[in-house]
């Protein structure tokens, strides 16, 4: 694999490992990345990246940080933007905009959940601590939707499992999971097209909030 010059040249040795690794990552897994392949593509010595990071697991930590922070800021931005709108129309564009951020990070995400059930430790911490970031931010929208009845009463949690479900759960299926199915006939085909399709997942929301409307 070819080394990131140009980000060796214009970035630290430290910013030019975590660079290569966002790019190794999305065709290997954490589990598929190697050190020695790592320090090639960043062009720099296997010594840098123990004095940076001091071992596989810190570094693939601090990997995933820096791959979900803009994603988790871009979503809190989208929830707080144009406060005096309702808490349902900020939960519609919260979702909207981690469909496509699902949607564009898909084949690291893919990975992830693979390596998370393959046993790389940096992915279950991450998975471990995902329901307290931006599922939290869906959740207290969901809240503030009931307080002002625009949804139905009852548990928050379960009418975030129902609309998450509906929307997300197709686009993980059909991601990287279903990888190696081309022998599935063509209309299976079609169906996968239509599960990781951004806006067939943005109108099942429409479909799963139009669900959950409170009932006057």
């Amino acid at each position: 694999m070819k080394s990131n010059s140009k980000s060796s040249k214009n970035l630290s040795t430290r910013e030019s490992l975590l660079q290569s690794g966002l790019v190794l990552v999305e065709l290997t897994g954490l589990r598929g990345l190697t050190v020695r392949e790592l320090a090639a593509h960043a062009n720099v010595n296997l010594g840098s990246f123990v004095y940076h990071f001091r071992n596989r697991d810190n570094f693939l930590a601090e990997l995933v940080e820096i791959w979900y922070q803009p994603m988790y800021q871009q979503l809190r931005m989208t929830s707080e933007a144009a406060g005096n709108a309702s808490a349902l129309s900020r939960l519609k564009s919260t979702v909207e905009n981690l469909i496509d951020l699902v949607s564009a990070k898909a084949p690291f995400i893919s990975h992830l959940f693979a390596d998370a059930f393959a046993g790389e430790v940096a992915a279950q911490k991450f998975l471990l601590n995902l329901p307290n970031r931006h599922p939290q931010i869906i959740y207290r929208l969901m809240s503030e939707a009931q307080q002002e009845k625009s949804v139905a009463s009852g548990s928050t949690l379960h009418l975030v499992i129902f609309v998450m479900t509906a929307v997300g759960m197709p686009l993980l299926l059909a991601g990287e999971m279903m990888q190696g199915c081309d022998w599935l006939p063509d209309d299976a085909q079609k169906i996968r097209d239509l599960m990781r399709d951004p806006d067939s997942a943005k109108q099942r929301l429409l479909w799963a909030l139009a669900g959950i409307a409170f009932q006057k």
